[in-house]
């Protein structure tokens, strides 16, 4: 796995997004990293729990999520169906 590749093209991604401002949305590019096909693949989905299981960054996912539109609500349980994430618990405080 090349998970600096990974990250780098996902936060090159972020950067091309930031350029384009209101204007359209560019399409994510794999060219230039090196990367396996499962990776191409979990980026160019987008299955952001594929992402997060690699061990991406927390702020790059969370960077990336929010550039496809999803609130934090929206993408937790992308992230807990990965298994990556402890599934939440409640705790004491709020049991009572």
């Amino acid at each position: 796995m090349t998970l600096y590749m990974v990250q780098r093209c996902l936060f090159d991604h972020l950067r091309r997004l930031e350029a384009a401002g209101d204007g359209p949305k560019p399409d994510i590019v794999t060219e230039g990293y090196t990367l396996t096909p499962e990776e191409r693949q979990a980026v160019t989905e987008p299955d952001v729990g594929a992402i997060y299981a690699m061990g991406v960054h927390p702020v790059i996912v969370n960077g990336f999520c929010r550039a496809l539109g999803y609130k934090r609500a929206d993408y937790r349980p992308l992230l807990e169906q990965s298994g990556a994430v402890p599934a939440r618990r409640r705790t004491r405080w709020q049991k009572s």
